[in-house]
């Protein structure tokens, strides 16, 4: 009895919309999917239409109920509310009508007259009434969050503002806190949907807090019932976020803590604040002051249009590694027409400095083909398996001190390769199956490479 008395049966209910209004969505979105192929095959669809205006209809009772249920609790905003409510109560009404006048417009004119323009009426209220449920559930700006500047402009949004990740120059709630809040808190702390009356949106609302007052203590995280929630035990029914949603990781909590901590800068760089090791390591968790990997540090001019295909005409495949890079891979096919020599070799040096990765699989490998390949001076990734690569080859690798990617599967190398991959120091992986390098070789590869993963096909 207990149980009954403090359950909150509106609200339990209330959680089924959700769940419950994609279904009149779906059978109105189908009677007018019904009725274009009736009117454009000219087949009699009659029955089906009716029928899924009648169960779209239906289900848009219980959704309006489901719904009002919901929106009892508060913490949206009003005039969103209202217009997602009058807009799903009036697609409830005008599904209804329409079911009558599909059985009506074959004998009364008016009805036929009117039945198209019902049609129309209900998807433009359907769509409306879709697009401000979708501001409730995920925010008003959901529909252009990852849209371009220029779309943006257009809908009278603000443009993005781009993330700073370098440590010196990063601000702390504008590239840190908001950016977790944004991630993990303002679905349910957002402009059309502010739970327990909380926005987490900019530095006025935070510091307003909530219906029973402020969140955040300046300088007390162990104080502040933000800090308090986000830290309470997942299944605790005050723990934030709620709903089951993604919880804030180890480092964005503690991130949160320390913000507090420190006076709830708004306006501040990250370095101008008491900065351990620590908190730097959280940082990076984060994505700010990472390091910068070797590729990523890179910033070479594009190659010219005629080099590039001056090479594609010897044969190779040469793209940039992604769209509109200009690091370039290059792979040359062993199923191409025309072997493998010196001139096509020699070719790549044109564009020498954008090739990081190269393919020359099961392609015979000879020692000046080798040597070719280690002047790539910014190659990352090379893979040479079942290519007749010596010893000797693997010698004039060492000129690539950037490598990280190496398959040599496949070739006659033995020992006598350990000393020159040990040279390898940004090595990571290493394919070294079908090889003749003993396990006591490959220790001595682990031992002076620690970072390094090596695949011996066992």
């Amino acid at each position: 009895m207990i149980i009954f008395l403090e359950a909150n049966w509106g609200q339990f209910f209330g959680r089924f919309h959700a769940l419950v209004v994609h279904l009149p969505i779906g059978f109105i979105i189908l009677a007018v999917i019904f009725e274009c192929l009736a009117w454009k095959k000219k087949i009699d669809l009659k029955l089906a239409i009716s029928y899924a205006l009648l169960i779209g209809a239906l289900f848009g009772v219980i959704a309006v109920v489901l719904g009002l249920m919901l929106a009892s609790d508060g913490g949206y905003n009003i005039d969103t509310l209202n217009l997602h409510k009058w807009t799903g109560i009036s697609t409830t009404i005008v599904a209804f009508l329409l079911f009558f006048l599909s059985k009506k417009k074959e004998t009364i004119l008016w009805a036929k007259k009117t039945y198209p323009v019902m049609m129309a009426l209900v998807v433009i209220l359907l769509s409306i009434a879709g697009h401000y449920g979708g501001n409730l559930t995920h925010g008003s700006n959901y529909l252009f969050e990852h849209a371009p500047a220029s779309i943006r402009a257009m809908a009278g949004i603000k443009p993005v503002r781009e993330r700073i990740t370098i440590l010196d120059s990063a601000l702390v709630y504008e590239d840190v806190i908001h950016v977790i809040f944004e991630k993990k808190c303002n679905v349910c702390h957002n402009n059309d949907k502010a739970k327990g009356g909380l926005l987490l949106v900019d530095s006025e609302s935070i510091l307003k807090g909530g219906e029973n007052g402020k969140v955040v203590i300046a300088g007390n995280a162990s104080k502040s019932e933000l800090y308090r929630r986000i830290t309470l035990d997942p299944n605790h029914k005050e723990f934030m976020p709620t709903e089951g949603r993604t919880p804030l990781t180890n480092e964005e909590t503690l991130l949160i803590k320390w913000w507090i901590n420190e006076g709830l800068a708004f306006d501040k760089k990250i370095v101008e604040l008491n900065l351990t090791d620590r908190i730097k390591g959280y940082l990076q968790e984060v994505g700010i002051g990472l390091k910068r990997t070797f590729i990523g540090s890179l910033n070479l001019p594009e190659v010219d249009e005629n080099i590039l295909d001056s090479i594609k005409a010897e044969g190779f495949k040469i793209k940039p590694i992604v769209n509109k890079s200009t690091l370039l891979e290059v792979k040359y096919s062993a199923y191409n027409k025309t072997p493998l020599n010196q001139d096509k070799m020699d070719i790549l040096l044109s564009a020498k400095e954008n090739i990081i990765w190269a393919d020359f699989s099961r392609l015979p490998m000879h020692e000046n083909f080798i040597s070719t390949i280690g002047q790539l001076e910014n190659l990352t990734e090379l893979r040479v398996n079942n290519s007749e690569i010596t010893d000797k080859g693997v010698k004039q690798l060492t000129q690539l001190t950037h490598l990280e990617y190496l398959n040599v599967y496949g070739n006659p190398i033995s020992d006598v390769s350990v000393e020159s991959l040990q040279k390898l120091s940004k090595l990571k992986k290493l394919y070294l199956w079908k090889t003749n390098i003993s396990e006591e070789g490959i220790l001595k590869i682990k031992d002076s490479l620690p970072q390094i993963n090596i695949i011996t096909g066992e």
